[in-house]
């Protein structure tokens, strides 16, 4: 049985990481903390693909498409540094007839992104890029500008709890909650709450509201999750 119990205890020594090994008496304690902000920024994601039959004129119209995209954008107060587009990217383009898949001539494709922060440009931004032929929105998610700052907080809100935890869990087994030996931060991240983030014809048109702009902004989670080591002092008779 001894020998049992000596193998199974050089077991659990070898597979703990070598930190844990040299300190000695220890607690580890996770702290989780999330903040809700509402977003004030408005992220789109267009794409624009148009196809004919030889690359030139393609090449040409796919431009002016892109120019026509970008003019809807700019006069509604987007920033250029606020937009992006990507390299004109080309193939062919292959249908199904008969059948066979043949080719149909080429296609020309580019995707545009932007931030949109006046929210009040909404309805008029998407009546806008609607007109535009062979363009779509693919994607349309918020963000926080100050989101870093956010995550500091909800960082330190979570070291708080961790520390909490480590003490409640020391005084109960009457030992004294010694200094961090090791703090470990794991990637933050924000997430948004999707059950909150109704389109305006159920919320805002709704409601009636002029400035709802054709959406909900629900609220977005900022979350911080960390790990601390804290040494464990025997509490002196």
């Amino acid at each position: 049985m001894k020998k049992i119990f000596w193998t199974i205890t050089a077991v659990l020594i070898l597979s703990m990481p070598a930190w844990a090994q040299d300190i000695g008496p220890h607690v580890t304690a996770y702290g989780t903390a999330t903040l809700e902000v509402t977003p004030d920024e408005m992220i789109w994601s267009l794409k624009v693909t148009n196809r004919g039959p030889d690359i030139k004129g393609l090449a040409k119209q796919h431009s002016n498409i892109v120019l026509s995209v970008l003019s809807s954008i700019g006069k509604t107060g987007v920033a250029k540094d606020d937009t992006q587009t990507s390299m004109m990217q080309f193939g062919e383009n292959w249908v199904h007839q008969n059948g066979r898949r043949i080719q149909d001539g080429y296609f020309a494709s580019s995707q545009v992104t932007f931030k949109l922060t006046d929210f009040t440009k909404y309805q008029h931004l998407w009546t806008g890029l609607s007109k535009i032929k062979d363009t779509s929105i693919q994607n349309i998610g918020y963000g926080y500008s100050k989101r870093i700052e956010v995550q500091d907080k909800a960082r330190i809100d979570a070291l708080l709890v961790a520390q909490k935890k480590a003490h409640i869990m020391a005084k109960t087994l009457n030992v004294d909650l010694g200094v961090p030996l090791v703090i470990e931060d794991n990637p933050s991240f924000a997430e948004p709450r999707r059950f909150n983030m109704l389109m305006a014809s159920d919320a805002g048109y709704g409601s009636g509201s002029q400035n709802a702009g054709g959406f909900a902004l629900g609220k977005i989670l900022i979350k911080s999750n960390v790990k601390v080591v804290y040494q464990l002092i025997h509490q002196k008779e």
